[in-house]
């Protein structure tokens, strides 16, 4: 009969469980360095799409600051004429 307090440790099954664990220990750390470079790849494609998306945009923005202040401009070219217009009307009505 075996004592009860004696515990009988099958060393070489620990040492296969053990290889095992460490086997896929390496995996994992493979696979998170695999995902950590990824994800650095990801973060600087990020980065250069920002980049380029706030370059066209600036565009954007420039195009309609320069289209408001031509449209601005025209208009008080065109109201000045108008005005021209009126008062040269006036002074010939006025005859």
């Amino acid at each position: 009969m075996t004592d009860p307090g004696y515990i009988k440790y099958d060393y070489d099954s620990m040492d296969v469980a053990y290889d095992e664990m460490k086997r896929i220990s390496d995996n994992v750390i493979t696979q998170l360095d695999v995902l950590e470079q990824e994800a650095k790849r990801v973060l600087a494609f990020n980065g250069e799409y920002v980049a380029a998306y706030d370059a066209k945009a600036q565009k954007v923005r420039d195009g309609i600051t320069t289209l408001n202040d031509t449209t601005l401009a025209r208009s008080k070219d065109l109201a000045d004429k108008f005005a021209d217009y009126q008062s040269t009307d006036r002074k010939l009505g006025s005859r």
